[in-house]
This record gives C-alpha cells, structure tokens and sequence, in this order.
C-alpha cells in the first residue's frame, strides 16, 4: 500500500500556519482540531513542522515567556519527509527511526498530505481484518475429509 492511498482517503484538509504565527495561535488551532502538530508553510510550500513535542520544549526552555514568540522559534525546521509512493512499511521505519509521530507527504517540493501515526494503524487494522475476513471464508469453505477422497 502507498501513502498516496491513505492521503487521499483522509478527506482531512491539512491544518497548518506560517512561521511569523504566534505559538498561541498554533496552540489554539491543535486544540481547536485535536492534532498533534501543524504544518508550517510559507509562499506555499513547507518550511516545518509544529509538534507538541516542539511546543514542550519551547515552553520548558522559555517558561513563562514564550507568549511573544511565533511559531519558527519552536518548529522544526526541515522536517522529515514522505514522499505519496512510498510503502507503509518504508514511512513506518522513517517514523520509528526518528522517533515522529507526523509525516509531511511532499511531492514534487509540494505539501501534499500529513500522515500520522495514527492513519497507519487504521489501515493496518483495516487490512488485518480484511486478511481475517478472507481466511475465515477460506476456512469456513474447507472440503470435508470425505469430499477430498471421493475425487
């Protein structure tokens, strides 16, 4: 399975902001949206990525003084990459070896999805239960002893 797939079927539109956006508004959009990190793109085109554990780290660094700051004081700057024909398994162990839990899916320098963690395990569960589905029905459908004798 490709990650173009997955993308396309998310029917999400990306949330993301620009680097000169306060961290107050990024906060409020993950909040607002229930994600765990934003894009940040300017002149349309992906300059980093906002995650909660970047806000962590600002806010641990700066305490009580990281209102004024924006959002390139926190994000990631180049972040790691997808591109949309790469296999579930390769954006899983881009994903384990980094330690992230988002992937932009860029094609072309464009900004063409976000793959989260989450997106991967419901299509692996998708496509366990279809496999189960599948094996059960072949089971289910196994010639008796006496049926494969009489042939």
């Amino acid at each position: 399975m490709k990650v173009r797939t997955i993308t396309k079927n998310k029917g999400k539109p990306v949330i993301g902001l620009g680097p000169e956006d306060s961290l107050d508004h990024a906060v409020t959009l993950m909040m607002d949206h229930r994600i765990g990190s934003l894009v940040v793109t300017q002149n349309d085109e992906l300059v980093g990525i906002l995650s909660e554990r970047d806000l962590l780290t600002i806010l641990h660094e700066k305490h009580a003084m990281w209102t004024p700051l924006t959002v390139s004081h926190a994000m990631t700057p180049n972040p790691i990459t997808c591109h949309p024909d790469n296999t579930l398994e390769e954006v899983m162990k881009m994903m384990v070896d980094h330690n992230i839990r988002h992937l932009p899916v860029v094609y072309d320098g464009k900004l063409e999805g976000m793959l989260s963690i989450t997106d991967i395990v419901e299509e692996l569960l998708k496509k366990a239960q279809f496999e189960n589905k599948l094996l059960k029905n072949y089971i289910q459908n196994w010639p008796d002893q006496e049926d494969a004798t009489a042939e």
